[in-house]
């Protein structure tokens, strides 16, 4: 289980951790904006005093002029420096978002099968995509803005010691409420911007949720209640943002509160110093306009830093997903192979999903010799497609192992183990491409003759000859514009394009017609003719033909022989469960139902 509690207060040395490796864009950047900072406050500031101390009471025409071209001149060196800051910003700010995602998408890759079972996709999407974009708007529109306050007050506060000690020492006082009033107000902001966050998440969850299940919702006739579960989520969330809202005008009130106070106090200050100790007009003017300048710096720099708080939360959830253990079988470097034989052999395994106690598995052993076509069949909840995740080392076992070719497949380098093997599921998962992107997964350099073969193999020639755009027709939203029973068809081809040593067909002609089902068949072992074959499989039908069948019942193996062996136990599990779906079977055809699907 995942302990790690992201560090408190530390946000700010969070976000500059993202910048070191672009140190040098950012000292760049540092340079350019205190250029800005000169020319487009400091010299206007300065110019203020030079004109209400020197010109005016000269009457010098030369001077004046001079004032303005130098005011001018000011203004175009600002656009410029602005403008590289603008690139400068907006550059970082991609590297080191597109840096995250990937860094992000790359560990989840990683992370243990069961860890997709215990949170949504809505959340996983959020924090690989959302929270990411919560730090490139820092950085790209705040973070300039950040690094021009830091070193305008810098740069006003010794302008301040210039003209007078006392102006700075009020600078320095100022300084430290500021820095106060942002920690209180930054505090708060970032608790109601984490549980917005955390609102939203459910929300985009929820969403995904309703749009990819419309089809159920309609069907059920239940669009209203659908409507009214996503409103009541979308209230919650609307809840949470006006109360991270509030929380931010909050600081809009005390930001203005400050700048009039220091304002007010600066303006006190040099009136007093002018009576007392011969400051200028000039100068009061000056000091009055920097620390106007200033607070309006302060203000941003305190926006600034809520924002930093703001970005903290995103930062916690990604730091979370970060620190999750990734898999072992997923990270370690195994043995790689040529082709396997497709010998398999299960030696006393035992196992339970992580977080259960009750094992699903327990001391199972059989072994399937290379070429073999070998069915594992049994009740619902029997562990048949659990020996599969083993196989793909999904989960790993609780005792015992699983050996492919003579050796233990932790040994084996997992992606090299899953190249051997080629799987059609029951759920068939089918990406929003065309026919070719699909069958294309398992074998990228496939040609267009071998997917039109694989097509052919699997029962679709017809669809490919009917279809406009043939094999670049798109499938639409994970295949929504396919029949069930095409869509497990194209899974079918799928894997029989990839030609692994090691074929498994998990319930993979649940969704055909009996006819189609028989052509299939025949088309697998046509073309496996030096593949195992592993059928998990409800329809005791199709797996008559098989070299061996291995009963499960609660997890244990109960019976193996063939499918003639097995009959003969008329007391035994396989012959109960044959003899229950042939009865229905003949219900079927008596009653007219052209297709049943029977689940024991």
């Amino acid at each position: 289980m995942n302990t790690y509690s992201p560090p408190k207060n530390r946000d700010g040395r969070r976000v500059l951790a993202f910048l070191k490796p672009y140190k040098n864009w950012v000292i760049a950047d540092s340079f350019v904006i205190a250029i800005s900072q000169v020319f487009s406050a400091l010299i206007p500031t300065l110019a203020l005093s030079w004109l209400v101390d020197t010109i005016l009471p000269s009457e010098n025409n030369t001077w004046l002029w001079g004032l303005m071209w130098l005011l001018v001149f000011a203004a175009v060196m600002d656009l410029v420096m602005m403008v590289i800051d603008e690139y400068f910003c907006h550059q970082t700010a991609k590297t080191v978002t597109n840096w995250q995602k990937l860094r992000l998408f790359k560990h989840l890759q990683v992370l243990p099968y069961s860890f997709y079972h215990n949170n949504s996709s809505g959340e996983m999407l959020a924090r690989v995509s959302d929270d990411p974009d919560t730090l490139h708007n820092f950085l790209a529109w705040e973070g300039s803005t950040f690094m021009a306050s830091v070193q305008g007050v810098i740069i006003y506060s010794f302008v301040l010691l210039w003209i007078h000690p006392y102006l700075m020492i009020t600078s320095v006082v100022l300084g430290v409420i500021f820095y106060w009033t942002s920690n209180y107000v930054g505090a708060r902001t970032r608790v109601a911007s984490a549980d917005a966050r955390k609102e939203a998440s459910k929300y985009l969850e929820r969403l995904r949720e309703s749009v990819t299940g419309i089809h159920l919702s309609r069907v059920m006739g239940v669009s209203d209640k659908e409507v009214e579960s996503v409103v009541a989520i979308r209230d919650t969330f609307v809840q949470h943002s006006i109360k991270e809202l509030k929380a931010r005008m909050q600081s809009v009130i005390v930001i203005a509160s400050y700048n009039g106070f220091a304002l007010g106090l600066v303006y006190f200050i040099s009136t007093m110093l002018i009576w007392n100790s011969g400051l200028t007009s000039g100068q009061m003017l000056t000091a009055g306009g920097l620390v106007t300048i200033a607070a309006n710096e302060m203000q941003r720099l305190l926006r600034n830093w809520l924002s930093v708080r703001r970005t903290g939360p995103a930062l916690d959830r990604s730091d979370i997903l970060l620190a999750e253990e990734p898999s072992e079988a997923e990270t370690m470097e195994g043995v790689r192979g040529e082709r396997a034989t497709g010998t398999i052999s299960v030696k006393d395994v035992t196992f339970a999903y992580p977080g259960k106690e009750e094992d699903v598995l327990s001391r199972v052993s059989f072994n399937i010799n290379a070429g073999e076509k070998v069915a594992l069949v049994g009740p619902s909840g029997s562990g048949k497609s659990t020996i599969v995740d083993l196989l793909f080392r999904l989960y790993q076992t609780k005792n015992g192992s699983i050996e492919v070719d003579g050796r233990n497949i932790e040994e084996w380098d997992t992606a090299w183990l899953r190249s051997q093997m080629a799987i059609v599921t029951q759920d068939v998962i089918l990406r929003s491409g065309t026919l070719a992107d699909n069958l294309r997964i398992g074998r990228p350099e496939a040609t267009e003759e071998e997917l039109v073969k694989a097509m052919h193999d699997s029962g679709l020639s017809e669809l490919l000859e009917t279809l406009p755009d043939g094999l670049d027709t798109k499938v639409g939203e994970r295949g929504s514009l396919l029949s069930g029973g095409q869509k497990q068809r194209l899974s079918l081809a799928r894997a029989i394009l990839k030609d692994a040593p090691i074929m498994i067909l998990d319930e993979a002609s649940s969704a055909l017609d009996p006819i189609t089902e028989t052509k299939i068949n025949e088309a697998v072992l046509r073309s496996g003719k030096k593949q195992t074959i592993m059928i998990i499989s409800h329809r005791l039908s199709t797996v008559l033909s098989a070299d061996k069948i291995i009963v499960l019942e609660h997890g244990t193996i109960v019976e193996v022989g063939t499918h003639k062996e097995l009959l003969e136990k008329n007391s035994g599990v396989y012959s109960r469960l044959f003899g229950r779906e042939a009865e229905i079977g003949k219900n079927t055809v008596k009653t007219g139902n052209v297709h049943s699907i029977v689940e024991f």
